[in-house]
């Protein structure tokens, strides 16, 4: 059986599949795949069965919680889980073990799901790329040469791999949206605010979305139901009301229109990643899907407006431990933390000013649809070590190329869900589809649809091989 939450969870709630059975099985293949794709920092094999006895306990006597019931499920290794180390990827956290839960870690206890473990990232979230100095590259389970993308690496490789049924991330420039693509997931970025991030340890605050990496948009939608709502503990989610995600998936969308951003997200990209793009439209409109052609205006701006806060913002919860331990941190993420400190505190609040003028721009260009859709990134997977790639007869730095499509959605703060649409070079591509603010929902069953008119979602033939 696909190890998917819609599949799974039926089987669970009727008796027939076991959770401790099931986690012993995923843990197995997390031990065995581990020391080759490197997803995991921490697994835990004790904390997990326990976890595992008591849900197959409590569903034995009729107390079933929901889908996410038995489930494994990993977080990036920036959520406070209590009793278990948190180290952020970094040398400096090593040894930091957390005295409480996170919110979202406690969301997720409570509808039964099993933690198996907390997955590797890059350096404090702080780089695409994955390849972390102190932890190891996540390696891509596509080609094991390949990055993962970051900084959710580790969880969208242990998705891609079957090394967890599901994770969490964490998404401030495209965090989870570029290793989805990278790998071949299902990433979903929720409407800044959507989830709480106390117990989270921060990149940058105004841009940090907690977000979900699954195999399917179905599993996206049983874990937003049981993470999004307001929490009276954190100031920043927003006291909007959650839908019911997995029955307004039942509900069929009526031509639905999405809008293409041609300038700015398509103008460089990979000759290969915009064939397999031009494709993905194709298909979608001979189906009942309506595209059309949309111009963001000034969305060439957004760059700046990102830089000036985001790096500042990580350079100010950074400044204590960058001027006294630098040394202790990786060199790419040293180097781009002391740029924060090059960002003027005007420069800082003129481009959080600018940023209602990005919003206003892109909900213009959304007026005559219902949807925006692009390119997730310009490539696909790098080589592990590779700082810059060759593009359209240029060579680019990877991390700008791998975060220029992602980082224009977090700075707005809108919904955004990363989807597999094919292959270019035997690598994955995808596709981001972007929503209005709170409109997850709608976003989602979106995103089914065109995860219908794919087909079947393929699992990466090394699996199948080396990796098996």
């Amino acid at each position: 059986m696909k190890k998917t939450i819609r599949a799974l969870a039926p089987e669970i709630m009727r008796g027939r599949i076991s959770p401790v059975t099931l986690t012993e099985e995923v843990l197995q293949r997390a031990e065995r795949l581990n020391p080759t794709v490197n997803s995991y920092i921490t697994i835990l094999r004790d904390r997990a069965l326990r976890e595992a006895e008591a849900a197959e306990r409590a569903i034995r006597e009729g107390r079933y919680s929901g889908p996410l019931h038995g489930i494994p499920t990993a977080v990036k290794d920036l959520f406070y889980i209590k009793g278990i180390r948190c180290t952020a990827g970094s040398k400096i956290l090593a040894t930091n073990v957390a005295n409480h839960d996170s919110l979202v870690v406690k969301r997720l206890t409570g509808a039964g799901a099993i933690l198996i473990g907390t997955t590797n990232l890059h350096e404090f979230a702080s780089g695409a790329t994955n390849v972390n100095p102190f932890y190891g590259p996540v390696r891509n389970p596509w080609d094991t040469d390949r990055i993962s993308g970051g900084s959710s690496g580790g969880s969208a490789a242990a998705v891609a791999a079957e090394m967890t049924v599901a994770a969490l991330g964490t998404d401030t420039s495209g965090s989870v949206r570029i290793p989805s693509s990278l790998c071949g997931v299902v990433g979903l970025k929720p409407t800044y605010g959507r989830i709480s991030r106390v117990g989270v340890i921060p990149l940058s605050t105004s841009f940090d979305t907690v977000g979900t990496l699954t195999s399917c948009v179905w599993d996206a939608a049983a874990l937003l139901q049981e993470l999004a709502g307001h929490e009276n503990g954190d100031t920043t989610t927003e006291e909007v009301g959650v839908p019911n995600y997995l029955s307004e998936l039942e509900v069929p969308l009526e031509t639905p229109r999405l809008g293409v951003a041609r300038p700015y997200f398509l103008d460089d990209i990979d000759p290969q990643v915009a064939e397999v793009f031009s494709k993905f439209l194709d298909r979608m409109s001979k189906g009942i899907v309506s595209i059309s052609d949309v111009v963001v205006r000034e969305i060439e701006k957004v760059y700046e407006v990102w830089a000036a806060v985001r790096r500042s913002e990580a350079t100010a919860f950074h400044e204590q431990w960058l001027s006294t331990i630098p040394e202790k941190y990786g060199e790419d993420v040293r180097k781009g933390l002391e740029k924060g400190r090059e960002i003027t505190a005007v420069q800082y609040i003129k481009a959080q000013n600018s940023r209602p003028d990005v919003t206003e721009n892109l909900l213009e260009a959304m007026k005559g649809v219902d949807f925006l859709v692009a390119p997730t990134t310009p490539v696909v997977a790098p080589k592990i070590g590779e700082e810059r790639v060759g593009l359209n007869g240029k060579s680019v730095d990877v991390y700008t190329t791998l975060t220029r499509l992602t980082l224009p959605f977090n700075v707005v703060g809108f919904p955004v869900i990363s989807i597999p649409i094919g292959f270019a070079r035997g690598l994955p591509v995808g596709a981001q589809i972007i929503a209005r603010p709170f409109e997850e929902g709608s976003l989602l069953r979106m995103a089914s649809l065109c995860e219908e008119l794919l087909g079947e979602r393929q699992l990466p033939p090394l699996q199948a091989g080396k990796l098996k």
